[in-house]
């Protein structure tokens, strides 16, 4: 199965922890698993009046993906 999470919380005993050890056992049960900790990817959720005119993203990782 293909299963794509995205999380973003600091807090390391949060309910988004306890997601991403979740998606951690299906990946070890041969699920296909995309994982994304946004938090810990240090994506900017805040869209700049630039980008928002140009539709082209300022910030690396959403360039990225």
């Amino acid at each position: 199965m293909n299963i794509s999470v995205i999380v973003g919380h600091p807090y390391k005993h949060s309910f988004n922890a306890a997601i991403a050890a979740a998606a951690e056992a299906l990946n070890e049960r041969g699920h296909h698993v995309l994982f994304h900790d946004l938090y810990r990817e240090q994506f900017n959720p805040v869209l700049s009046d630039t980008e928002l005119v140009s539709d082209v993203p300022e910030d690396t990782l959403t360039a990225f993906h």
